[in-house]
């Protein structure tokens, strides 16, 4: 099957398969269309993907988009599902998108997504063959500030994850080939600035953390002085004195905690018991009996 572009009309700018580069007509063009300033290198490899492709520049699709001096050729989905489809047909193979997930923050799959909020990120499975090819895609990489995003976002994160499966399934067809919905998010200016402040309060954060002194240790002996503690404030007293010293342990926590369950129960035992002291019977007036109970 050939990959040629559509001929327009019979129009000159038909890209075939035996072409080595674009014509002066088809550079005109290109010209028109803001692709005939980047460098031949990067002409070159544009040319390379149209004419693999079979994807007409002409049509816008597929095209070249600049960033920060960087070019990346892109496509809309439709353009991954045209080259799929022409591929399968040729090599009398089968695809197609077996299945479609979206997750909110608790991770929990559903196959179709009813809530009013952005879902977290969406998984698709594209089959080819017989074989699965499964990706996810996180909506926080992905958003852009263009109004489909706004109106459905669940569409244009699935849309994504499309992407990144079919490409997974036709890597020799799609490598180095993106599409726009993939891509939007390089056009946020405010992410673009916001990424770098972000990474450099972390920097500062995380230096500021290894460059705070740490403390000297106290020296106290905390087991010894909670054993002098006669009531549950001067055990409370304690704990924060150890917490704000940054030496308060689990071990010490459990410690406190019985020593402070002990001292409340002993303060909620009836007085009206006799206790036994050394074998001998104290009633409770403090009299003394004998083991008969006689005083």
């Amino acid at each position: 099957m050939s990959n040629d572009i559509t001929q327009h009309g019979g129009s000159t700018l038909a890209v075939h398969q035996d072409q080595q580069f674009w014509t002066d007509q088809q550079m005109a063009a290109l010209q028109q269309l803001g692709v005939a300033t980047n460098s031949q290198g990067d002409l070159a490899v544009f040319f390379h993907q149209a004419q693999k492709s079979g994807l007409d520049p002409f049509k816008r699709e597929i095209y070249m988009i600049t960033r920060s001096g960087k070019p990346t050729i892109q496509t809309g989905i439709d353009g991954f599902y045209k080259i799929a489809d022409r591929v399968t047909t040729k090599t009398r193979g089968t695809w197609g998108i077996s299945e479609t997930y979206w997750c909110g923050e608790d991770g929990q799959w559903v196959d179709v997504w009813l809530k009013r909020d952005a879902p977290a990120a969406a998984k698709v499975i594209v089959e080819r063959n017989g074989s699965k090819f499964t990706t996810v895609a996180l909506t926080s990489e992905y958003t852009a500030t263009g109004p489909m995003w706004k109106k459905m976002p669940s569409r244009m994160i699935a849309k994504c994850a499309e992407a990144l499966a079919i490409r997974k399934a036709f890597p020799e067809d799609l490598s180095g080939l993106y599409t726009s919905d993939e891509m939007a998010q390089a056009d946020n200016s405010q992410g673009a600035n916001r990424a770098p402040r972000q990474a450099q309060t972390t920097r500062q954060f995380q230096q500021q953390v290894q460059s705070a002194p740490k403390p000297e240790p106290s020296g106290r002996d905390w087991l010894a002085e909670l054993d002098q503690c006669a009531t549950a404030q001067n055990i409370r007293d304690l704990w924060k004195a150890c917490a704000d010293a940054g030496e308060l342990t689990d071990d010490l926590k459990a410690a406190f905690t019985s020593a402070g369950t002990a001292l409340t129960a002993a303060r909620n035992q009836p007085q009206n018991e006799t206790e036994v002291v050394d074998g001998v019977l104290i009633d409770e007036q403090g009299e003394i009996h004998n083991e008969q109970g006689a005083a």
